[in-house]
């Protein structure tokens, strides 16, 4: 009996190629799946800051310092007149403006898993901070808790004591 050794060889090596091909595609499709939600982050990132040039005093501390009594007001209000109450609709804006900046930390830190790697990507720590009040206190009570996982939460308010 005679083994055909040209086919089993043949076999072997189409087998390896593919499996090489295989890797190699894998490979490359992670790390510019990787690529991709790092550019992801950053194109956040400078929409977040385009909007504090455009809207600075989403950055400014006596605005942001005038957060808590602005919550206490607006839910003491039944209505809201967009057209002419400005100043509410300055702190509506700097709400969503908060939450862009907390959702970008949250999934930078998905996406890093670890608190130094993150804030080697983006200095995250001093800008929670500046915001303190929002996530301490936020228009609908303990929403921040709710929306975000537990360890991210717990992180941030490790950071703001």
């Amino acid at each position: 009996m005679t083994i055909d050794w040209t086919i089993d060889l043949k076999s072997i090596i189409l087998s390896l190629s593919i499996i090489i091909s295989t890797g190699i595609s894998i490979f490359f499709y992670l790390k510019n799946r990787t690529f991709g939600f790092e550019n992801s982050l950053n194109d956040r990132l400078f929409k977040i800051q385009d909007i504090s040039f455009k809207y600075p005093f989403v950055e400014d501390t006596k605005f942001i310092d005038g957060w808590d009594n602005f919550v206490i007001e607006y839910r003491k209000k039944e209505s809201i007149d967009y057209d002419n109450d400005k100043l509410t609709v300055k702190y509506l804006q700097y709400e969503q403006y908060c939450e862009m900046i907390f959702n970008l930390i949250s999934d930078t830190y998905s996406y890093k898993k670890d608190e130094e790697k993150m804030l080697a990507f983006i200095s995250f720590k001093a800008w929670a901070r500046t915001h303190r009040n929002w996530w301490k206190n936020p228009l609908v009570k303990h929403s921040n808790q709710d929306n975000y996982d537990e360890e991210f939460t717990i992180i941030i308010d490790k950071w703001l004591k």
